[in-house]
């Protein structure tokens, strides 16, 4: 079980919206190219979750989340259909294949993590206002790095 600390619930969530994905169908419009660079193992898989809006990301619904296998030590995934405006990600890769982001004694990640902006942790998932980027018409696209 997973405990409910900052960590904890960036794996609550991620895990929520894999397993119940609670994307709703949007008109055609932009996509987003992501590239995740630095994993280290090829075991297990990268979790990604996206969100468009602040509510979402701070533990409310996400907009849409998918699990990938690494190859070549990175990923990339395309993102369809999205409407332009605000966005940001939570990424971690389970190593172990359990679907939980694994977590140290003091709750802190020991699974490799990352946030849209590759924006910091401090004390917790990086915030919203660190993490968000920006969609616009067309074709978009955004790396990170373990």
């Amino acid at each position: 079980m997973l405990k409910l600390t900052l960590t904890g619930l960036i794996a609550l969530t991620i895990a929520h919206g894999i397993l119940a994905p609670e994307s709703e169908a949007v008109s055609e419009g932009s996509n987003l190219t992501l590239t995740i660079e630095g994993v280290e193992t090829l075991e297990g898989k990268v979790m990604i979750a996206l969100f468009n809006s602040e509510a979402g990301y701070d533990g409310g619904d996400l907009y849409e989340a998918v699990q990938v296998r690494a190859y070549d030590h990175q990923v990339q995934y395309q993102f369809s259909h999205l409407d332009p405006g605000q966005y940001a990600l939570k990424i971690f890769h389970d190593v172990d294949g359990d679907g939980e982001l694994d977590t140290n004694l003091m709750g802190i990640p020991s699974e490799p993590v990352v946030f849209s902006n590759n924006a910091p942790m401090r004390f917790g998932p990086a915030s919203w206002n660190d993490a968000q980027f920006e969609i616009v018409a067309g074709e978009n696209t955004h790396s990170v790095r373990f």
